[in-house]
C-alpha cells in the first residue's frame, strides 16, 4: 500500500513546519505528505520548500501551490487528483493546525486496510472536543444533527475533516459534479460514500481547538447550509416526495371534479358520489405514481393496485380521525384541522407507499 497525507493550508506558516516534523517522526511506512497551499500571504508555501530543501525530503514531502483561495473542497479536489495521478492507494485528509493530532494516523492507516472511508469522529464513544466554547460546540452538534436528518446520513460526525479515503472510492467520483467548495465538502464526500457500494467506519479521536493561527470557519455556516440543501434536492427521496405531492394535488382535482359531476349533474347521493370520486382520484394517483414518481417495475399490477388502495383508505381514515380530534374534540378551526390532517396523511402515505407499495 502507498499512502498520502493531504494537508490544505492557508496562512499556516506558524503550524506547518511543526506538524510536518511530528508526522515525519512517526516514521510511517510508505507514507508521503502533500501540502496544498492556496497562495498564503504569510509564506506558508515557502516554509515548506525551505524545509524540504534543508532536510532533503524531496521524495517524502511535496507542495502543490494554487493560485488563489477557493475553499477547502477545491483544495482537497486538487490534492485528490494529484494523488490519483501518482497512484496512491489510500489518501488521508487532515488540518494543519494540530486539531487533528498526528498520533491517530497509525490507526487510520490500519483501519483503512478493511474500509473505503475511515472517519476520525468526535461524537462517538471515546471521541471528544477540547478547547471549544459552549456556543461553538452546540453549533457543531446542531449542524451534525441537521445534516444527518436532512440527508439521512448514518454516521455520528458528518462534518469531520480527519479521514482516510481509498483510491477506489475517489476514482468513482466525478469531481466536476461536486457542489460544495467549502466545509460542506466533508459532508458531500460522506454522502457519496453512503450512497455507493463503499464501506465506512468511524474511529474516536480527541479534537483540540487550534492554539496558533486564525480559524477559517468564519462565514462558512450560511454557505454550508446552502450546499447541504442542494445535496438534499439531489437525493432521490426528496425528488420523489415533490412528485408525490404534485400527483396528490392532481388527485384532489380529480376528486373534486368527479364529486361535483356526480352530485350536480347525475344527482347522486353525496356519500355515493364521494366513494366514486375517491376511487377515481386514487386510480389517478396510482397510475401517475407508478409511472412517474416511483417508476415501479412490479409485474403484479393488480396486487400493487390493491395495496395502494388499502394505504389510501387508511390514510383517508386517519385524515377523518385527525379532523374529528381537532374540530370535534378540541373545537379548533376546521381549516387548521384540514391543513394538519392533510400534511400528516401526506407524509404517512408517502412513506408507506414508497417502502411497501412501490418498493421495486
Amino acid at each position: 500500500m502507498e499512502y498520502l497525507i493531504i494537508i490544505p493550508t492557508y496562512n499556516e506558516a506558524e503550524n506547518i513546519k511543526k506538524l510536518l516534523k511530528v508526522i515525519l517522526d512517526l516514521k510511517l511506512v510508505s507514507t508521503d505528505i502533500l501540502v496544498v497551499d492556496d497562495n498564503s500571504p504569510d509564506g506558508t508555501s515557502q516554509k515548506i520548500k525551505d524545509l524540504v530543501k534543508s532536510q532533503n525530503l524531496n521524495n517524502k514531502v511535496y507542495g502543490l501551490d494554487r493560485k488563489k483561495k477557493e475553499g477547502l473542497g477545491k483544495a482537497y479536489i486538487a490534492g485528490f487528483k494529484w494523488a490519483l495521478l501518482k497512484n496512491y492507494d489510500k489518501i488521508i485528509t487532515m488540518d494543519a493546525d494540530f486539531s487533528h493530532h498526528p498520533k491517530y494516523l497509525t490507526k487510520l492507516l490500519k483501519e483503512s486496510e478493511k474500509y473505503d472511508v475511515i472517519v476520525g469522529s468526535r461524537y462517538i464513544k471515546g471521541g471528544k472536543v477540547v478547547g471549544w466554547s459552549w456556543g461553538r460546540y452546540l453549533n457543531s452538534r446542531g449542524a451534525n444533527i441537521f445534516t444527518r436528518a436532512i440527508l439521512g446520513l448514518k454516521l455520528k460526525d458528518v462534518t469531520a475533516g480527519y479521514k482516510c479515503y481509498s483510491a477506489r472510492f475517489l476514482r468513482a467520483i466525478n469531481f466536476n459534479d461536486l457542489v460544495s467548495p467549502g466545509y460542506a465538502f466533508q459532508v458531500e464526500m460522506l454522502n457519496l460514500a453512503q450512497e455507493g457500494p463503499f464501506s465506512i467506519k468511524e474511529i474516536p479521536i480527541t479534537f483540540t481547538d487550534r492554539r496558533v493561527g486564525q480559524s477559517k470557519i468564519s462565514g462558512e455556516l450560511y454557505r454550508s447550509a446552502i450546499a447541504i440543501i442542494r445535496l438534499a434536492v439531489r437525493k432521490q427521496i426528496y425528488r420523489q416526495f415533490i412528485k408525490f405531492s404534485i400527483v396528490g394535488i392532481s388527485g384532489m382535482a380529480v376528486d373534486w371534479l368527479v364529486y361535483f359531476t356526480a352530485t350536480r349533474w347525475l344527482r347522486l347521493f353525496y356519500l355515493s358520489a364521494k366513494i366514486i370520486s375517491f376511487i377515481f382520484a386514487a386510480t389517478n394517483n396510482y397510475i401517475w405514481n407508478r409511472a412517474w414518481t416511483f417508476r415501479s417495475k412490479e409485474k403484479k399490477i393488480a396486487k400493487e393496485f390493491y395495496k395502494f388502495i388499502s394505504v389510501s383508505v387508511i390514510g383517508l381514515s386517519i385524515n377523518a380521525f385527525i379532523m374529528y380530534l381537532i374540530v370535534g374534540i378540541f373545537k379548533l378551526n376546521d381549516l387548521l384541522g384540514w391543513l394538519l390532517a392533510t400534511m400528516i396523511v401526506l407524509f404517512w402515505n408517502f412513506i408507506i407507499i414508497k417502502f411497501w407499495v412501490f418498493k421495486k
